[in-house]
């Protein structure tokens, strides 16, 4: 039921697009740019830059089954100021970068950033070594919930890089949405690399 009405809003959402005239582009497989990043895509994904506000100039937002259903961000290098989100609420500013962050700072950062979105209890969960383009970074996972109290669960690799963070996060809920595009988004979170 949950999942149906889930289906009905990404419909609904596309509908409003195509209403205003607003392109949704293809990301077909293969090499896919987001400013000096780069991943590899291994199937087709809807580019949703053209209708999601709440996401940084440096950031692409691409789906899968509507952003509701999953959403996978890939930010290009985020400079000390700049944030991986606008904020939903006006009283919960989005937070910024600063250089020099720890794992655990920049671990805070996405979560904040997820919160920012209006999620309720974002949590991260298993922090671990990662690489970003070869360089040392986090990964971790996360567990949240939507303002509805979907229950919404996700993966996200940080990294700086010469003073500059990149960060990939993903983001379904839990139940089907998540499991069903883990395996290529961890295809992508490996393919990443800088300047291809």
């Amino acid at each position: 039921m949950l999942i149906r009405s889930f289906k009905m809003a990404a419909l609904a959402l596309s509908g409003l697009a195509l209403a205003g005239c607003v392109e949704i582009t293809s990301a077909p497989p293969g090499p896919f740019k987001v400013g000096g990043a780069q991943v590899t895509l291994g199937h087709e994904w809807s580019n949703m830059n053209a209708v999601t506000p709440l996401r940084s100039a440096k950031v692409t937002l691409l789906t899968v089954d509507g952003p509701l259903l999953n959403r996978l961000y890939i930010s290009d290098a985020l400079t000390p100021g700049e944030g991986l989100v606008l904020s939903a609420v006006k009283e919960k500013p989005a937070p910024t970068i600063k250089s020099g962050l720890s794992n655990a700072e920049r671990i805070e950062f996405v979560t904040d950033s997820i919160a920012a979105l209006d999620y309720q209890r974002v949590q991260a969960l298993k922090p671990r070594p990662g690489s970003y383009a070869g360089h040392p970074g986090v990964r971790f996972d996360i567990s949240a919930n939507t303002a509805d109290g979907l229950d919404v669960v996700g993966t996200a690799l940080a990294a700086e890089v010469d003073g500059k963070t990149y960060v990939i996060l993903y983001l379904a809920p839990s139940e089907h949405y998540f499991q069903a595009n883990l395996a290529e988004v961890e295809q992508i979170i490996a393919s990443a690399k800088l300047g291809g």
